[in-house]
C-alpha cells in the first residue's frame, strides 16, 4: 500500500459551523439546516494517486507512485464560495471564505481503514461577519493543500490574500468569484523554479481541486449537455451533529498537483552511436528547459475540447481530452466524474516570445543536473498552446547532456572536435592536430620552415577560449628554436590562408559532451499520431507539416505536444544516431514535428500522471 504522509492523520471529517443565528443553509430539502446550532459538512479529500487516475488506452505501462514527498501534506485550507449549480454558472460562485485547517482538525485515522488515497477533516468555522448563504443558493468548496506561501489567510475574517510578490490576483481583488480565483497567476522565482514545487521536502507540491467531467470521453464523445465540475457541491453534505456527519456519505474532492513532473532514466550500459559505431555514449547531465513563467492557481479547461475527435487514433483514444473510467467507480451513474486530460495555461492564446520562457541560455541559474531516476525529478509550471503554435520555441524541452568516448576507445572526458559540420567524423585533439599539420604542409614557407627544424620542430593548437562547448576559431601554430644555445627563438605561426579557406569551422566539444533538445509530448504518438509519409509532408512552417485545414489540425493534433500539470513525463533514450550540439540547442520557430531527428527517445505518460517518450537524435 502507498505511504502518504501527512502532518497529523489520513481521515476524519470536515465540519462546517457558525456564530449567527442569520446562517443558514437550504440543502435542497424542506429542513434547512441552522448554522448558528453547528454545521458539520463531510467531506472526503482523495489525494493524486494512481489508482483514482482514471484510464486511457496507451497507458499501459507499469504504474508508479512517485516519490513520498509528492504526497505530503504540509499545510491545508479550505476555501468556500457560494452560487448555484446550474448552465455551467460554478464561474460565477462568490468567495465565501477560507480556512486553514489546523492540527487539531485531523483526527479519526481508522475511520478509512486500509484505503490510503483519502483524507478527511474536522474544522468548525463561522462566516465572516456572520453573513448568511442567499435563499437558494448553494455552497462549493476547494481545497488548496501545500500552500508553499503564495497566500495567508485572515483566522478571524477568513479572508485570503495573496502574496503580491508571486501571485497577480487583481482580477480576484476587484471580483472576487471563482473564475478570478482560479485565474490568479502566480510567477516563478529568478531561478526558473515554480512557485508550486519551491521545496519539496519542505514546503510540499502546491495542489487544488481538479477539474472533472460529468461524462466519460475516450471511444464515446462526451454530450453536450456534459459539463466540467471544479468546486465540490457541499450543500448536502452539512450536518447538524458532527456524529451525524461522520455516519454519512462525504462530499467527495479530487485534488490534482499543479506542476508537472519529468524524469530522465539513465542506462547503466553504455551505447554506440548509430552512425559512427566507434563512439560510445553515456548520459551525463538534463535539465527542464523553455518553462513556463507563469501558472494559473487552477487548472482551466476549454469544454469544447470535449468534442474533439482523431479518427486517426485507436478506438478508445478518439475523444483524448476525457478519460473513460471514472474516479468514483462506485458512484451512481449521474455523480460519476471523468478527469480531463489538458489545460489552458496563460499564454495559451496568444504567440508567445523568448521573455514569457524560462531558457537555460537567458538564465546562468538554471543549470543541468547529474542524477537522473525516479528520485531526482524536476518540476515545472504547465505549457500549453494551439496547433498554429506548436513551434519548437515555445516547447517545453529536456536538454541532455551526453558524453561521447574517444574514437575507438572506452576513454571518456576528453575534448572532441568536429569540422565544417560533418558530424559523422569525430576528431581527438591528437587526430585534428594531424589533419590541420597536413593542410598547412602544403604551404611551400612552412615546408622549408620545417626542413630546417627538422629536429626541434612541434606542432601545437591553441584555442580562442577553454569554455564548454563552445565553437571555437583554433590558431594552429609550428614552433621551433635553433639548435645555437642563447639563440632567439624562431617561431613560425599563424599560416592561415589556406588553413581558413579549407578549415573554416572547427566545432570544440568540450570533455566530449554533446547536447540534444528533446521536446516533450503530452498526448504523443498513441493519441495524436503523426506520419510524415502519409501526409506527404515538406519542411517547412506548420501547415505542410500536419497538412490539415484548421479544424482537422485542432481535431488530430491540439495537445500532441506540451506539458499539463500532475502528468509525470518519463524520458528514456532509445538511440543516438549522431553527434549533437557543442552547446545548449539554439531555439528556431520549426515546427516540433521535424523530418530528421539526432535521438530516439520514449515518452511514458501516468497519473501521477507519468509520460515515457522516446526520441531519435
Amino acid at each position: 500500500m502507498k505511504k502518504i504522509y501527512l502532518p497529523l492523520a489520513l481521515a476524519a471529517t470536515l465540519a462546517l459551523g457558525a456564530c449567527s443565528s442569520d446562517n443558514v443553509v437550504d440543502n435542497g430539502g424542506s429542513n434547512p439546516i441552522d448554522l448558528s446550532k453547528g454545521g458539520f459538512v463531510k467531506m472526503s479529500l482523495n489525494l493524486p494517486t494512481d489508482n483514482n487516475r482514471g484510464s486511457r488506452a496507451e497507458l499501459n505501462d507499469t504504474l508508479k507512485d512517485g516519490l513520498a514527498n509528492e504526497y505530503g501534506i504540509k499545510n491545508a485550507y479550505l476555501v468556500l464560495f457560494e452560487g448555484i449549480d446550474e448552465n455551467n454558472k460554478e464561474n460565477e460562485a462568490k468567495f465565501k471564505g477560507a480556512y486553514e485547517l489546523e492540527n487539531s482538525d485531523f483526527r479519526d485515522f481508522e475511520a478509512v481503514g486500509d484505503d490510503p488515497n483519502h483524507v478527511t477533516i474536522t474544522k468548525r468555522i463561522a462566516f465572516a461577519n456572520g453573513t448568511k448563504p442567499q435563499s437558494g443558493r448553494k455552497l462549493f468548496a476547494l481545497v488548496v493543500l501545500n500552500n508553499n506561501n503564495l497566500f495567508t489567510v485572515n483566522a478571524t475574517k477568513h479572508e485570503l490574500t495573496f502574496d503580491d510578490t508571486k501571485v497577480d490576483a487583481a482580477a480576484y481583488k476587484s471580483t472576487s468569484n471563482f473564475i478570478n480565483f482560479s485565474k490568479a497567476l502566480a510567477s516563478t522565482s529568478t531561478d526558473g523554479t515554480t512557485p508550486f514545487a519551491s521545496n519539496v521536502a519542505t514546503n510540499g507540491i502546491f495542489m487544488t481541486n481538479a477539474p472533472l467531467c460529468t461524462e466519460p470521453g475516450g471511444a464515446t464523445a462526451p454530450s453536450t449537455d456534459a459539463k466540467i465540475k471544479t468546486l465540490a457541491d457541499v450543500t448536502n453534505n452539512i450536518y447538524t451533529t458532527e456524529a451525524e456527519a461522520k455516519s454519512k456519505p462525504a462530499a467527495e474532492i479530487y485534488v490534482e498537483r499543479a506542476v508537472a513532473k519529468v524524469t530522465v532514466q539513465s542506462k547503466s550500459k553504455t551505447n554506440a552511436l548509430e552512425v559512427n559505431k566507434n563512439i560510445s555514449y553515456k548520459l551525463y547531465n538534463w535539465a527542464v528547459d523553455n518553462t513556463n513563467k507563469k501558472s494559473y492557481i487552477v487548472r482551466q479547461y476549454d469544454n469544447n475540447w470535449n468534442k474533439l475527435y482523431s479518427d486517426k487514433a485507436a478506438g478508445a483514444n478518439k475523444y483524448r481530452f476525457v478519460w473513460d473510467t471514472p474516479v468514483n467507480p462506485n458512484a451512481t451513474e449521474a455523480n460519476k466524474r471523468y478527469r480531463t486530460a489538458f489545460a489552458q495555461d496563460p499564454e495559451y492564446l496568444t504567440t508567445t516570445d523568448s521573455t514569457k520562457y524560462n531558457q537555460m541560455g537567458n538564465n546562468a541559474s538554471m543549470t543541468l543536473k547529474t542524477t537522473f531516476g525516479d528520485n531526482a525529478p524536476q518540476y515545472c509550471n504547465e505549457n500549453t498552446f494551439k496547433v498554429e503554435a506548436q513551434n519548437q520555441d515555445q516547447t517545453t524541452r529536456v536538454v541532455l547532456g551526453v558524453k561521447m568516448s574517444e574514437p575507438g576507445t572506452d576513454t571518456y572526458d576528453k575534448d572532441l572536435y568536429t569540422i565544417n559540420d560533418n558530424k559523422e567524423v569525430v576528431y581527438t585533439k591528437a587526430t585534428l592536430a594531424e589533419r590541420l599539420k597536413n593542410i598547412l604542409l602544403q604551404e611551400s614557407d612552412v615546408k622549408d620552415w620545417v626542413a630546417k627544424h627538422a629536429t626541434d620542430a612541434s606542432f601545437d593548437i591553441t584555442f580562442d577560449t577553454d569554455k564548454a562547448g563552445e565553437t571555437t576559431i583554433t590558431k594552429a601554430t609550428f614552433k621551433g628554436k635553433t639548435t645555437t644555445p642563447g639563440a632567439t627563438e624562431e617561431k613560425l605561426e599563424s599560416f592561415t590562408t589556406k588553413f581558413d579557406n579549407a578549415l573554416p569551422n572547427i566545432v570544440r566539444y568540450k570533455g566530449g559532451v554533446a547536447y540534444y533538445a528533446v521536446r516533450i509530448k503530452h498526448f504523443g504518438d498513441s493519441d495524436t499520431p503523426w506520419n510524415k509519409e502519409g501526409q506527404n509532408v515538406t519542411a517547412g512552417g506548420n501547415s505542410n507539416i500536419y497538412n490539415t485545414s484548421s479544424t482537422d489540425s485542432e481535431n488530430w493534433f491540439l495537445g500532441r505536444y506540451g506539458v499539463v500539470r500532475n502528468n509525470w513525463y518519463d524520458i528514456s533514450v532509445n538511440k543516438i544516431q549522431t553527434l549533437g550540439d557543442a552547446t545548449i540547442p539554439a531555439f528556431t520557430n520549426d515546427p516540433d514535428d521535424v523530418l530528421e531527428n539526432y535521438i530516439s527517445v520514449s515518452i511514458n505518460v501516468l497519473s501521477w500522471s507519468k509520460h515515457t517518450q522516446g526520441a531519435d537524435l
